[in-house]
């Protein structure tokens, strides 16, 4: 008791003196913002990203999900559908004080990350936006001035971020003004999705689709310019020049011809919409329209789009498409996603564990987090709450009659098995 003691003491005496000095002298970060000059300078010796993707693909993923609709779009629903929130359960408290002094320390700490802009919501919202531009998200904790506690966590620009093999240990660099920066192993968090073997970066989802996107912009480019053309109607006038007057000569006449021509142009640039044509029978006015080029446009772009929401493991519902005339089918392409998103949020739920019960490590009494990640309501609540009450009844009947004890029939429900 005498050793925790004074270990709050020294802890509570350290974060004392590290407010008064204030956070920009006293918690500095080791990772540092982006920058863009020099960035290929000390790259030597790195572990380059799988296939021998060049890193300056990262910002190019970068530039497509801020310039692309598609893309954009797909990134923001992944996000969304990610961000389903969490729940934080403390259990194996010494005491009731322990466990209202736990609660009180996570929520300063939920509110004091990504230096206080929106704290953990905020956070979250910038991993989720990297981790399915680039395929990783990398976070760096910062601690106090006693190292006691974390001050801050901040999220590092993923496409500086390099890795060596030194030791047999893979150690995180930051390329910054054209220097290699290491990072502080035992603080720096990242996740790797859809990772290749040994290979510590992560896959992004649009590696698949760049050339895709190029077919896409172009013929987006020229359906613009041909719908320019096709897509409306318009007025063709044809002039029929009259016969030459007798002693005209032919200079006159072509300017006599001309003349009738810019006068016909003329009266045709101010005609508004409710007025018409008066003109002798020389003068043939037609409508010209589009044909159906529009359609087949149409058609190229659809087959080019599909390509992009698979690459991007989407399902053509999720972006307001839905090839299928079943309820059926739109509920089977939800559940697949929902399969994706609780896979990506299991490693956030490590993440944040991490976090909570580091700052819970030196709190005076013991005390431990666990978090549990929300998931998205079914498309059908009726359904899964009808289909819920059938599992409790056959576990139930199967304890009943015997088949089963109590422990076994709760682990069938994912609920606690022990009797009160």
């Amino acid at each position: 008791m005498t050793t925790w003691l004074g270990r709050w003491m020294k802890r509570r005496k350290g974060n004392g003196a590290a407010r008064a000095s204030g956070p920009a002298e006293t918690f500095r970060t080791a990772s540092r913002p982006e920058d863009h000059s020099r960035i290929a300078a000390a790259a030597d010796q790195c572990i380059p990203l799988p296939n021998e993707t060049p890193f300056e693909m990262l910002r190019v993923y970068r530039y497509l999900r801020d310039a692309i609709p598609d893309i954009s779009d797909a990134v923001w629903t992944w996000k969304r559908l990610c961000q389903t929130g969490f729940d934080i359960e403390i259990h194996d408290a010494s005491s009731g004080v322990a466990d209202r002094r736990a609660r009180r320390l996570l929520d300063e700490l939920n509110r004091r990350v990504n230096s206080g802009d929106r704290g953990m919501d905020g956070l979250l919202d910038i991993f989720y936006a990297s981790l399915f531009t680039y395929g990783a998200a990398a976070l760096e904790i910062v601690l106090t001035h006693s190292r006691e506690s974390i001050w801050d966590v901040v999220p590092v620009d993923v496409w500086t971020v390099r890795f060596k093999r030194e030791g047999g240990r893979l150690l995180p660099y930051q390329l910054h003004d054209g220097e290699m920066i290491p990072l502080p192993a035992e603080r720096f968090i990242y996740v790797g999705m859809d990772r290749d073997g040994s290979n510590p970066y992560g896959r992004s989802m649009l590696r698949s689709i760049p050339f895709v996107v190029k077919i896409q912009q172009r013929l987006l480019e020229d359906m613009a310019k041909a719908t320019h053309n096709a897509g409306w109607s318009k007025l063709h006038v044809q002039y029929v020049p009259e016969e030459r007057r007798r002693g005209e000569s032919v200079e006159d006449y072509q300017a006599r011809m001309g003349q009738n021509l810019e006068t016909l142009r003329s009266k045709l640039s101010g005609l508004s919409p409710d007025q018409n044509l008066v003109t002798y029978d020389n003068v043939k006015v037609s409508l010209v329209q589009g044909g159906q080029a529009a359609h087949v446009f149409y058609e190229n772009h659809k087959a080019i789009e599909e390509q992009v929401i698979t690459g991007m493991h989407l399902m053509p519902i999720l972006i307001g498409r839905n090839y299928g005339t079943t309820e059926t089918y739109g509920t089977a392409q939800f559940e697949i996603v929902n399969r994706q998103v609780e896979a990506v949020n299991r490693a956030v739920k490590r993440i944040l564990e991490r976090l909570y019960n580091f700052e819970l490590a030196l709190m005076w009494g013991e005390a431990r987090a666990r978090v549990h990640m929300r998931a998205n309501r079914t498309v059908d609540i009726l359904k899964a709450a009808q289909a819920r009450a059938r599992e409790i009844e056959n576990a139930a009947r199967l304890r009943e009659l015997g088949f089963t004890d109590h422990d076994t029939a709760a682990a069938m429900l994912n609920l606690p098995g022990k009797l009160a």
